[in-house]
């Protein structure tokens, strides 16, 4: 199955607001995309706030498109993952 990296730029949020956003994606993915599975994400802060990479594996980039509008999650980049380096 295709992996993606999705880039979310999140902006100025609590840490319970971006709790309840994963909880909200974690019970949306569960409910109603279940053919899609979230590996992780990382969350890092910049200049404008905080912005999250989330690895996601899912048949196709539309997939993980509409499960991010269900969720209410913005969706500002998405690359296909060509593969991945280990140390």
């Amino acid at each position: 199955m295709p992996r993606y990296l999705v880039h979310r730029a999140i902006g100025d949020v609590s840490d319970a607001e971006l709790e309840a956003a994963a909880e909200r994606s974690r019970r949306t993915r569960e409910e109603s995309f279940p053919q899609i599975t979230w590996e992780h994400s990382h969350v890092v802060r910049t200049e404008h706030g905080l912005t999250s990479y989330c690895v996601y594996g899912a048949p196709d980039e539309q997939a993980v498109r509409d499960h991010a509008v269900a969720a209410g999650l913005p969706v500002d980049g998405m690359q296909v993952i060509e593969r991945d380096l280990h140390p």
